[in-house]
């Protein structure tokens, strides 16, 4: 296997994000989300992942699926 095969097989941080914005797709983003941040931080082989840059990116999605299912909370009580 040649150098540049083994760059194709590596998992690293535009998949892992890729990952990330599919959970934030989800009807249970804010959950899901939570849930993936609480594991980062037990995480221990990151390997060609960025961690700082796709931890910092699950919790600004988590922030926004938090507001988003506040703001769903919200309408659905004033209907």
């Amino acid at each position: 296997m040649t150098t540049t095969d083994n760059t194709l097989n590596v998992y690293g941080t535009s998949a892992e994000i890729a990952f990330i914005d599919d959970l934030a797709r989800k009807p249970q983003a804010a959950m899901l989300l939570s849930n993936y941040v609480a594991a980062a931080q037990k995480r221990v082989s990151w390997g060609a992942i960025n961690r700082e840059q796709v931890i910092e990116y699950a919790g600004l999605l988590l922030g926004n699926a938090q507001a988003a299912a506040q703001t769903a909370t919200r309408v659905a009580r004033a209907a």
